[in-house]
């Protein structure tokens, strides 16, 4: 097959940018796969600073043009014309050449794609890896406007025309049929995770190491795991907290750790370094938590199981990490602002070796279907059904 995959962010591993999130890890790890396998795929993404226009990478024809996204965080840029001119060029890049599907990754690479897939009579494929609610959009964009602004383009993405939609949850797939989406369109494929990284990885463990991976924005919630590690250090005198990441909040949290005097306890690796190095913070460390209240999935939470970590994540409802915690056996859940709960887990899991292994096990065995290869052969077989 011929392929184009259309996505904001796609990650640039030789030099280290795009690495931010679980959207952009699935398609930069499909990809490869699909290409792998002898299809001819061709990636169309935004041009971050010293990226050239144009190269092959791995087999694989990457072109960048325009520049939707802040280009130190990857958050969306709070500026229209970037944006339309990123679909725009996007739109115009792909109709020079013919593909026999276009799989896009949402939210903006979907108008591009709805375009070239109208003109060139393409079947259109597009990934949901969540759909936030009005709330969700102004929390995450600590803008009314701007908010507004990203529940329209939610809404609008919805009513396009698509040839099939792959949702990464059970719970996203609900999410999607609450917007009148047709259900016979919505395949459920969920995120992967590379078992061979994480297996090649041979560090010595930090002792009473909790570690976070992901995004500082508003509604992950850094800041509850911050405040409720004071109470972790009162019952585990040397316990330490990384955060991997960085993000809009990475201020304010500073200045949280400070206002809390855990300096001494909590570390900031800043931008999110390459994969190889995410796997050894997982590695290294003892219990993982994620205190997000908006996951369409949670990919992070499969890395840390595939390092054999127990997972504390939050109890919300819809939340997408319900599909992958089983709550006292690969890990906890804990309801949202429970901080004194939170603190406790941690510590129970800190000062209880036996328990760490037994949950870490448990979601080492639940993440063994979740390999990568397998999640591309789903993907490939979504793309050979819609081109019939």
């Amino acid at each position: 097959m011929r392929i184009l995959y259309i996505s904001e962010i796609y990650p640039d591993v030789k030099r280290r940018l795009g690495i931010w999130g679980g959207g952009e890890k699935q398609f930069y790890e499909i990809s490869r796969r699909a290409a792998n396998s002898g299809h001819e795929v061709t990636i169309l993404t935004c041009q971050f600073p010293s990226q050239p226009r144009e190269e092959v990478v791995s087999g694989m024809r990457i072109f960048r043009t325009g520049l939707s996204r802040n280009p130190n965080t990857g958050n969306a840029r709070k500026e229209f014309l970037p944006v339309v001119s990123y679909i725009l060029k996007t739109a115009k890049n792909a109709l020079k050449f013919h593909y026999d599907v276009i799989h896009c990754n949402t939210f903006f690479p979907v108008y591009a794609g709805r375009i070239v897939s109208h003109l060139k009579q393409t079947p259109l494929i597009t990934t949901f890896h969540d759909t936030y609610r009005l709330k969700d959009w102004i929390d995450s964009q600590n803008s009314v406007a701007w908010g507004l602004l990203g529940h329209f383009v939610t809404i609008m993405v919805t009513k396009l025309s698509h040839g099939r939609i792959i949702a990464v949850s059970p719970q996203c797939r609900q999410k999607l049929l609450s917007f009148g989406l047709p259900d016979k369109r919505i395949t459920v494929i969920p995120n992967g995770v590379d078992l061979r990284l994480f297996d090649s990885v041979n560090v010595r463990k930090v002792s009473h190491q909790v570690l976070y991976v992901g995004r500082l924005v508003s509604y992950k919630h850094v800041d509850w795991l911050i405040s409720a590690f004071v109470k972790v250090v009162d019952g585990v005198s040397d316990a330490k907290l990384k955060i991997v990441g960085s993000g809009p909040e990475w201020r304010n949290l500073h200045d949280l750790v400070r206002k809390l005097g855990l300096y001494s306890h909590v570390t900031f690796t800043g931008k999110t370094p390459t994969y190889e190095t995410v796997a050894r913070y997982f590695r290294e460390s003892e219990v993982f938590v994620l205190p997000s209240t908006v996951e369409g999935e949670g990919i992070v939470l499969k890395e840390a199981m595939a390092a054999c970590l127990p997972v504390i994540a939050m109890n919300v409802q819809n939340s997408g990490v319900l599909n992958l915690v089983r709550d006292g056996e690969n890990g906890f859940l804990v309801e949202p602002k429970q901080l004194g709960l939170l603190a406790e887990r941690i510590v129970e899991l800190l000062m209880d070796e036996t328990k760490r292994k037994k949950m870490g096990a448990a979601g080492r065995e639940y993440v063994e279907k979740y390999d990568w290869e397998i999640i591309a052969n789903r993907t490939l077989q979504v793309y050979k059904e819609a081109m019939v």
